[in-house]
């Protein structure tokens, strides 16, 4: 009986356990990718989870990162890579990565709210160029 028991449990544990990671592991899955010209053309769902891509525009002031860890957060605008007259404000709360400055592909998470994208506190994410470009050949190699 006690053994009966013992499997009874370690089965349970490992459906709760497997139930987790499908649920970790699908959660970012759930959130669509759109670029400043797509959410401002899609009339964006309220509360609908958002992926924002596109790149920084206008001048990041100095006290960007310390304006980003206020209550107020930190406002900036995304232009489209394809389309650049197509823009999004975003409105931001956490941590600027060192990477953010003005003309930077970044990724951001969040919402559309009053045509404001409000992202989710520490979700920016700013893309290194250098990872993205294509490999150049040496002439005589």
């Amino acid at each position: 009986m006690r053994s009966r028991l013992r499997f009874v449990l370690a089965l349970t544990l490992a459906a709760v356990l497997g139930g987790w990671l499908l649920y970790v592991s699908l959660g970012g899955a759930t959130e669509t990718y759109v670029s400043p010209a797509s959410i401002s053309a899609s009339q964006a769902i309220e509360g609908e989870a958002y992926r924002l891509n596109g790149l920084v525009t206008g001048d990041v002031p100095d006290d960007a990162v310390a304006q980003a860890r206020s209550d107020a957060g930190y406002t900036f605008v995304v232009a489209d890579k394809e389309d650049p007259g197509s823009t999004v404000t975003v409105l931001y709360r956490g941590t600027v990565p060192d990477q953010f400055k003005t003309g930077r592909e970044i990724v951001v998470t969040g919402t559309m709210e009053n045509g404001t994208f409000v992202a989710r506190r520490d979700t920016l994410l700013a893309l290194c160029p250098s990872k993205f470009t294509a490999e150049t050949k040496i002439p005589g190699e």
